[in-house]
């Protein structure tokens, strides 16, 4: 009679106990992407009058958030370029979509810590002429979200010790253009451009001048022309243009 009990129980118990789930099954679980070759593994073609081809290509941030980027490129009937950008988190969960126009750039999309704050940012390229390039610069918060902070133009974007952020820009081989500006509720506010121009030749340059131009910040930072002239042109990211 105990031994039938404890059967009676024991099917009791299986019948009221829930089913566990198989892994991989039911609505949380997260496909598995298709791999993307190295963004920086892969080379931009250049597709002649149509401008650049760009690749399909996966990034790997290596500052502490562990995200990636992946980066896809779809041609327009207008010539441009559309980029989608996923950030996506370990596990392959998409965090978010960032969506951009590009035109003719040979420039593919990269990771620089532009503020210095220890997190990576992203920077799309949007247009290159010349020499210059156009990026819409997006900023990592501390959530790993990222916002669009502004769309600086430049070969190089550099955090100076003095807490700008300064964009190098080239206008000719002897003329340069240095913007600083200051990141502020998370927008790069113009402050001055810093106009270099060296006289001689190339390879003997005779004198440099450098001129400071206030595009709407100097006010906010408290600096007469004047005193931003002594300021800016001495920042090592002008003063070493053509040392």
């Amino acid at each position: 009679m105990k031994l039938r009990l404890a059967v009676c129980a024991a099917a009791l118990l299986a019948a009221c106990s829930p089913e566990v789930e198989a892994p991989g099954e039911g609505s949380a679980a997260v496909q598995k992407r298709m791999p993307l070759p190295d963004c920086a593994a892969v080379e931009t073609q250049d597709a002649g009058a149509d401008g650049w081809k760009h690749p399909d290509c996966r990034l790997m941030f290596t500052d502490e958030s562990r995200l990636a980027l992946e980066a896809r490129y779809t041609p327009a009937e207008d010539d441009s370029t559309k980029i989608s950008v996923q950030v996506v988190a370990p596990g392959d969960a998409t965090l978010q979509t960032i969506e951009e126009t590009m035109g003719n750039t040979f420039n593919g999309v990269t990771l620089q810590d532009v503020d210095k704050d220890g997190k990576l940012d992203i920077q799309i390229p949007l247009e290159t002429g010349n020499v210059n390039t156009s990026w819409a610069i997006w900023r990592q918060r501390d959530d790993k979200s990222f916002i669009r902070i502004g769309e600086p133009s430049g070969v190089s974007i550099e955090k100076t010790a003095s807490g700008y952020i300064a964009v190098q820009a080239r206008s000719s081989a002897n003329e340069w253009g240095v913007a600083f500006y200051k990141l502020e509720d998370d927008e790069l506010k113009p402050v001055a451009t810093a106009d270099v121009i060296a006289r001689g030749e190339p390879d003997k340059i005779t004198r440099v001048a450098c001129t400071v131009t206030d595009d709407g910040g100097l006010a906010a930072a408290a600096l007469t022309p004047e005193a931003a002239e002594a300021q800016f042109c001495v920042e090592p990211v002008v003063a070493d243009i053509f040392k």
